[in-house]
């Protein structure tokens, strides 16, 4: 994980001032009139059976899961299905890592798990935790040490969504992250998705 550590060596004392943090992107996206449940989501095959009654389990275990995914991949789609297995008064669900409310998840003590569901922009579960990594270093947690080890001990599962080339919107990763070696964040898939074979 060495672009953290590239940015900050080019960003000394800029903190949370720094272009990349502040910038923004505009974009056009259709929602659907309707939310898509968990067994939507098993019919249209983006997540197979296995795969949903291991995220309920975590879910209802009170795990903290992070959904990442490029933009379209339904990030959000499925975090709302995931939702409806937490009661209403239970519910801990914060928007995108980017904004204030994620990023408010790297600055609390660890103090054991709090159920949220949060989603996040990457190209794959090693990428958004280098996505974590930047933003947590942007906050101001210093040294990395403390941040991966922040990461480490507040996110427990990510599930990574991909958009595939004919359109269709498929889990593809769910790992585990099982915490530090050394100085890095160690991840074990527990599902991944063979996209050539589209087999399991």
């Amino acid at each position: 994980m060495g672009l953290l550590k590239q940015i900050e060596q080019n960003n000394q004392g800029k903190g949370a001032e720094n272009k990349l943090y502040l910038s923004k992107r505009l974009g056009n996206r259709r929602y659907s009139w309707k939310s898509l449940e968990l067994q939507d989501l098993i019919r249209n095959e983006t997540v197979s059976k296995e795969m949903a009654l291991f995220l309920c389990t975590c879910v209802k275990a009170r795990l903290n899961i992070l959904v990442s995914g490029g933009t379209g991949a339904g990030k959000t789609t499925l975090v709302h299905a995931l939702s409806t297995f937490i009661p209403i008064e239970e519910r801990n669900m914060i928007g995108d890592i980017r904004d204030k409310d994620g990023r408010e998840i790297l600055q609390k003590d660890s103090n054991g798990n709090d159920g949220f569901l949060v989603t996040g922009h990457a190209s794959s579960p090693g990428n958004v935790i280098d996505r974590l990594e930047i933003i947590a270093y942007l906050e101001g947690i210093r040294p990395i040490k403390a941040i991966r080890e922040q990461i480490a001990g507040t996110i427990d599962i990510i599930v990574h969504l991909s958009r595939l080339n004919d359109g269709r919107r498929k889990v593809t990763k769910i790992t585990e992250v099982q915490g530090i070696a050394g100085d890095n964040i160690v991840l074990r898939d527990i599902f991944s998705v063979n996209l050539l074979e589209e087999s399991y």
